[in-house]
C-alpha cells in the first residue's frame, strides 16, 4: 500500500476536500436537525448563554494559540517523534493555562453581562478546553499528509453521541445543563478517539530544545494571528452581547449560525487542506500557485454564492419553517447577514494563500484593521439605530474591508480582479434592490 506522501497530490486534497466538506456538511446537517429539537424544549435565553460562554473559552482558546497543528503540518520535523512529543507536551500545558484562565475570567464576565448563571456554566463547560489540551498529535500528522477520513469519522461519530445526550437530557430535564454535558462527552470521545483510533506513535511527555524553539518561532505570529482572528470572526458576539439582551443575542446566534455555514466549511477546508495543499504546491511547483488557487476559489465562491443568495431571498421563509414563532425575527437578521456574506464570500475565498506564503505579519495585520472598522461599524450602528444597528453593521464590514484585502493580495501576487470586483458589483445590486423589501429599521 503507498504512503500518504508518495499519493498525487491532487489526489490526495481532492479526496481529503470531501472527506472534509462532506463531513462538516453532514455534521451542519445535524446540528440544525437537533437545534430545531432544542429551540422547542429549551428556552431561547439558553442559547444566548451558551453563545456568550462558548465565545469566551473559544476566545481564551484563540489567544493562547500558538499554531500547534500548522506547526506540525508546515515544518520539516512534522513527522519527528520529538517534535510531536514536545508538542503534545506544550498542547498539555496550554490546555490547563486556558482552564485555569477560564477560572480566574469567571467572575469578571458574570458581572460585565449581568447573568448570574456564567459562574457555574463557565468552569464547567471550560473542562471541555482541557480535555481538549491531551488530544493525540496523530490529529495533525493526519491533517498533512492530508488523510483526512478517519479524523472525519471520528469527529462525525463523536458529534453524534454528543447531539443524543444533548436531546435525550433537554427531554428529561428541560434544563441549558443538557447542552453542557453533551459538549463535555464530545470532547472527551473525541480526545480518547485520537489516541487509540489513529495510527502512529503514542504520545508522551517530552522537551526537545530544538523542537521548542522551532514551534514558538513560528507560533509567535500565529499567536497574535490566531487572537486577532477570534476578534474578527467570533468576537463580535462579546461585543454585541453587551448591546443586545439575551433574547435578541439568541437571535442573531441562530441567524449568523446558519448564515456562516458555508463560511465555517471553508474555514475547515483552509485549516485541513487549502494550507497544506497550496504549501506543498509553493514547495514543489509555486509557478502554478495562480491557476491552483483559482480552481479552488471559483469551487467556494459559487457553491456559497448559492446559499448566500437563498438566505437573501428566503430567510423569513426559511427561519419560520425551521423554529417556530418565538424565534421569527432572526429570519430578517439572517436575511441582512447574508447580504453581508455575498461580498465576504470573495474575500473568505482567499482562505489559507497568505499563510501558506509565509505572509502571516501581512495577514495578522489586515485582522487588526478588520477588528478596529467593525467595531467602529458597531457603536455607529448602535449609535443611530440601537439593536437593528448593530446587525447592519456586521453585514457591511466585509464590503468595506475589500479595499485593504484587495491591496494585501495584491502585493502576495495572487489578487484576483477578474473574479472579484464583477462579483463585488453584483453584491451591491442584489443589496440595493433587496434592501428596499426589508424594513427593518
Amino acid at each position: 500500500m503507498k504512503k500518504p506522501e508518495t499519493l498525487n497530490l491532487k489526489k490526495r486534497a481532492i479526496n481529503s476536500g470531501l472527506w472534509v466538506s462532506v463531513g462538516y456538511g453532514f455534521k451542519q446537517l445535524l446540528r440544525l436537525g437537533s437545534n430545531l429539537i432544542l429551540t422547542r424544549l429549551l428556552f431561547p435565553e439558553a442559547f444566548g448563554l451558551m453563545a456568550i460562554v462558548q465565545t469566551v473559552i473559544f476566545g481564551l482558546i484563540m489567544m493562547s494559540d500558538i499554531g500547534i497543528q500548522p506547526s506540525i503540518v508546515q515544518h520539516k520535523s512534522g513527522r519527528e517523534p520529538d517534535f510531536l512529543n514536545t508538542a503534545w507536551t506544550i498542547q498539555v500545558i496550554q490546555g490547563i493555562l486556558i482552564y485555569l484562565a477560564i477560572l480566574a475570567s469567571t467572575s469578571f464576565f458574570t458581572e460585565f453581562y449581568r447573568q448570574p448563571l456564567l459562574s457555574q456554566l463557565l468552569p464547567v463547560v471550560g473542562l471541555g478546553a482541557l480535555i481538549a489540551g491531551f488530544q493525540s498529535t496523530k490529529l495533525a500528522t493526519a491533517n498533512r499528509d492530508l488523510s483526512m477520513a478517519k479524523v472525519t469519522l471520528i469527529d462525525l461519530v463523536t458529534f453524534v453521541i454528543s447531539i443524543i445526550v444533548m436531546l435525550l437530557l433537554a427531554w428529561l430535564y428541560k434544563s441549558i445543563w443538557s447542552l453542557v454535558w453533551g459538549t463535555l462527552l464530545g470532547s472527551f470521545l473525541k480526545t480518547l478517539a485520537s489516541h487509540y483510533l489513529l495510527p502512529g506513535e503514542r504520545n508522551r511527555f517530552a522537551w526537545d530544545k530544538t523542537s521548542v524553539k522551532a514551534l514558538f518561532g513560528f507560533g509567535s505570529w500565529i499567536f497574535v494571528s490566531s487572537a486577532l482572528t477570534f476578534l474578527a470572526d467570533e468576537g463580535n458576539k462579546l461585543v454585541v452581547a453587551k448591546f443586545l439582551d439575551v433574547r435578541m443575542l439568541s437571535f442573531y446566534t441562530l441567524a449568523s449560525t446558519m448564515c456562516m455555514v458555508f463560511w465555517q466549511t471553508i474555514a475547515q477546508l483552509a485549516s485541513k487542506i487549502l494550507l497544506p495543499a497550496y504549501s506543498e504546491v509553493l514547495r514543489d511547483r509555486p509557478e502554478r500557485i495562480n491557476n491552483v488557487l483559482t480552481k479552488t476559489r471559483l469551487a467556494m465562491i459559487v457553491p456559497g454564492w448559492t446559499v448566500a443568495l437563498f438566505f437573501v431571498f428566503f430567510g423569513n421563509q426559511f427561519m419560520s419553517l425551521v423554529y417556530d414563532h418565538r424565534y421569527s425575527e432572526s429570519g430578517i437578521m439572517l436575511r441582512i447577514l447574508a447580504m453581508g456574506s455575498l461580498a465576504g464570500i470573495v474575500e473568505w475565498s482567499y482562505s489559507g494563500i497568505l499563510i501558506a506564503k509565509g505572509m502571516v505579519r501581512a495577514s495578522t495585520a489586515v485582522l487588526a484593521l478588520r477588528i478596529v472598522v467593525q467595531l467602529f461599524t458597531i457603536l455607529v450602528g448602535y449609535h443611530f439605530y440601537k439593536d437593528h444597528g448593530v446587525i447592519i453593521a456586521l453585514a457591511a464590514t466585509s464590503l468595506l474591508l475589500y479595499p485593504a484585502y484587495s491591496y494585501v493580495h495584491f502585493k502576495a501576487g495572487v489578487w484576483q480582479p477578474k473574479i472579484d470586483i464583477p462579483l463585488l458589483a453584483l453584491s451591491s445590486l442584489i443589496v440595493l434592490l433587496v434592501s428596499r423589501s426589508i424594513n427593518y429599521l
